[in-house]
């Protein structure tokens, strides 16, 4: 018998004679004390299934090899490229049963809820969505979340919080019933407390968001923007945590064709649950439509005919070549945000950072300008550790813009010497 156990059937024996008094049974406080400890006992422990109950499946796909419907997809963009005009796009081949650009296959009708901080729905949205073709009494749009209501009776709104408010949107999503998509545009607006740089509290939110499309079986589209910085690899350049992108089961780049200023390319960064598939390309066609205020001016995306084979990666090494930023500059930035999460070991710094693209002498510089604090650990094994000073890491007006994505304290590993490797740009 455990300790605990003992101290617990000493106190139910001493409060029998209490209850006695008191006309309760003994037997039924004597069991629910035992429960109570049984269900403290279980707390913490795990549950698990054995994999051959667990009945395979086929992934349930929205736009077939690109989109799934129970997972998330991240497109990335810098400004004014059509990453909008691609989510009503999107939207408009779902509710009206349309046909996806290049393969053609036609898509299941579907209703769709828009989350958007950036876009007027009777100025902007409407506009775009009735441009692109889209069955309007299929598209709602979340205005805000009810706090209460004025002593007028006027009812008054909130923005809405992926921190606070799922279980709202998952009544709404019940209400309207056969939600295809849900798109949140930008997803960073919609953090509520969240730190959008923080690995470990967007990979919290967003795995309550991924649990909610499972369970609806409903596509989420995250719109995110693009950091300043230039690297290695286009995946890196998705601004905020990179708990975006690795929660994300597919990611997709909108940026412009290096050999066509008027063209834009819609490239996969990543597709953990499709095959392989090429990129497409689109031009944004300035269109009229009717209202009852008179003609509107609007925009709407023209998909190409043929796929795209450049890849993303290279689409942005292409831009690149024709940017202003220095490579110090980037190296800064990069390092502030790769230290922001807190100390790292310089062997680690030294792997991110060839991931990253960042040459290891350039590297030495940013920590310089940015006087990273070095710090010999007293400890077996040694090493150094490198940290930002107290004013740059809490005060981001001190440093560079606090865009690029935050890489966490990952694995801690340790080269001889802590020597930085040098890789180019």
């Amino acid at each position: 018998m455990r300790p605990h156990d003992a101290i617990e059937r000493a106190l139910i024996a001493n409060d029998g004679a209490l209850l006695a008094t008191l006309g309760v049974s003994e037997r039924t406080t004597v069991v629910g004390k035992a429960r109570t400890a049984e269900e403290r006992r279980a707390a913490g422990s795990l549950t698990t299934r054995r994999l051959s109950d667990i009945e395979a499946k086929p992934v349930s796909w929205l736009w077939p090899g690109r989109m799934a419907r129970g997972k998330t997809t991240i497109i990335a963009g810098n400004p004014g490229l059509g990453k909008s005009q691609i989510t009503a796009s999107i939207a408009a081949i779902v509710t009206s049963g349309g046909c996806w650009p290049v393969d053609r296959n036609q898509c299941e009708v579907g209703n769709v809820l828009i989350l958007t901080a950036e876009d007027d729905a009777a100025d902007t949205l409407r506009p775009r969505l009735e441009a692109a073709g889209a069955d309007l009494t299929c598209v709602h749009i979340i205005d805000g979340v009810v706090r209460g209501y004025t002593g007028e009776g006027d009812r008054k709104n909130r923005t809405f919080s992926l921190e606070d408010d799922l279980d709202a949107l998952e009544a709404k999503l019940k209400e309207l019933g056969n939600v295809s998509l849900l798109v949140i545009d930008p997803i960073s607006a919609y953090l509520g407390g969240a730190d959008s740089h923080k690995n470990a509290e967007v990979r919290a939110l967003l795995m309550s968001l991924s649990e909610l499309a499972v369970r609806n079986n409903v596509a989420i589209l995250g719109v995110s923007h693009l950091s300043k910085g230039a690297g290695a690899s286009a995946l890196m350049r998705v601004s905020g945590s990179l708990a975006f992108v690795a929660a994300a089961r597919a990611a997709y780049l909108v940026t412009e064709d290096p050999q066509d200023k008027t063209r834009r390319l819609f490239l996969p960064m990543k597709n953990n649950i499709g095959r392989d598939s090429a990129g497409l390309g689109f031009r944004i066609r300035g269109t009229t439509i009717a209202s009852t205020a008179g003609p509107l001016e609007t925009s709407s995306v023209l998909w190409d005919a043929e796929p795209v084979l450049m890849s993303a990666d290279e689409a942005m090494q292409g831009q690149g070549k024709s940017g202003s930023v220095s490579a110090l500059d980037i190296a800064q930035e990069w390092l502030r945000e790769t230290l922001s999460d807190g100390p790292l070991a310089v062997a680690e710094v030294n792997r991110l950072a060839k991931v990253a693209g960042v040459a290891g002498k350039t590297l030495q510089r940013a920590s310089d300008g940015l006087n990273v604090q070095k710090e010999k650990l007293k400890t077996m094994n040694g090493g150094w550790r490198w940290s930002l000073p107290s004013k740059v890491a809490n005060n981001p007006e001190d440093g560079h813009e606090n865009n690029l994505a935050t890489f966490g304290n990952l694995d801690h590993l340790r080269e001889p010497g802590g020597q930085m490797a040098e890789v180019e740009l």
